[in-house]
């Protein structure tokens, strides 16, 4: 087993690999840090000695992680934050008094149902914080963590890789939404009558087939996919100016039934509902601000 004599280890190498895995280029990991572009390479190939291994290798796309690299890159990182903590003190967040920008990738899905109730909880107890919000999907949510391109991300998303964190803040059930005045509906509503009706799709990379539609296949089923849009928040509007029928997430209907003259009413067939989380890179696990910011946005979803 490999010894490692701590004294003779420069432990400013980390801050280097930490800020080259932010930044993906050389020069910007020096300016990220104080240093000269020609002081950062030396501290890579102390780096590369120190691991055995290139760790970032050149592409057109800037300085590339390499497998070895990916995987301590959390740990690093969760060292630095250690540190950075017992430096200051061990002081903790505090909301009331900081300034510090959070930037959250949401869909707008997701930002219609908890970014009203989060920024109100900001501005009764941390009205110095700000809040960046990046428009994010399930197959950009994941790749936005990794790049840092967000810190924390709030949706429906694949499994995370095992340096990634994960919380259910609620599931989403689905409920059918019509026109107030549409000939075609009278009290409840059966399954022959809404495969017979045109239906509205909301996908965010435009395909006329979805979640309900996969569904309907278990079944042999099939509905009439009429218009499919790319934003949650067309969907009710669309339908209070059309014929069209939406079957989407109950909490993007609900809470617009009473400012729009919507008919609401349970699907004709069983639709599992679908998990909405939080998701994070296992680097800000020991951020006393993220961790609060995780904090106010699980009691948010709570109360969704």
């Amino acid at each position: 087993m490999k010894t490692v004599h701590l004294a003779s280890i420069d432990l400013n190498l980390l801050v280097v690999f930490d800020a080259l895995v932010a930044e993906g280029h050389a020069t910007r990991a020096a300016e990220r840090i104080g240093l000269t572009q020609p002081a950062v390479s030396h501290a890579l190939n102390r780096l590369r000695a120190l691991f055995g291994d290139p760790l970032f290798v050149r592409s057109p796309r800037g300085m590339v992680a390499t497998p070895l690299a990916q995987d301590i890159a959390p740990s690093v990182r969760s060292i630095l934050e250690q540190v950075e903590g017992v430096l200051l003190g061990g002081r903790a967040f505090d909301p009331a008094s900081s300034t510090r920008q959070f930037t959250l990738g949401l869909s707008d899905y997701a930002a219609f149902v908890l970014l009203p109730r989060l920024t109100a909880r900001l501005d009764r107890e941390a009205p110095g914080v700000s809040l960046i919000v990046r428009n994010t999907s399930r197959s950009v949510g994941l790749p936005m963590l990794e790049d840092g391109a967000a810190e924390l991300i709030a949706g429906n998303f694949p499994e995370p890789p095992t340096h990634m964190r994960e919380e259910l803040l609620y599931e989403e059930d689905f409920i059918c939404a019509a026109r107030g005045d549409h000939s075609g509906l009278d009290g409840t509503i059966d399954l022959d009558r809404y495969l017979a009706l045109r239906h509205l799709q909301v996908s965010m990379k435009g395909n006329p087939r979805g979640y309900v539609d996969a569904v309907l296949a278990e079944q042999g089923l099939k509905r009439t996919v009429a218009v499919t849009v790319g934003h949650f928040l067309m969907a009710p509007m669309l339908v209070d100016a059309s014929d069209l029928i939406a079957t989407e997430p109950r909490r993007l209907f609900a809470p617009l039934a009473g400012r729009l003259p919507l008919k609401l009413f349970s699907p004709p067939i069983n639709i599992p509902p679908f998990r909405v989380v939080q998701t994070w890179h296992a680097r800000h696990d020991a951020d006393p601000g993220h961790q609060w910011l995780r904090r106010v946005l699980r009691e948010v979803g709570q109360w969704a």
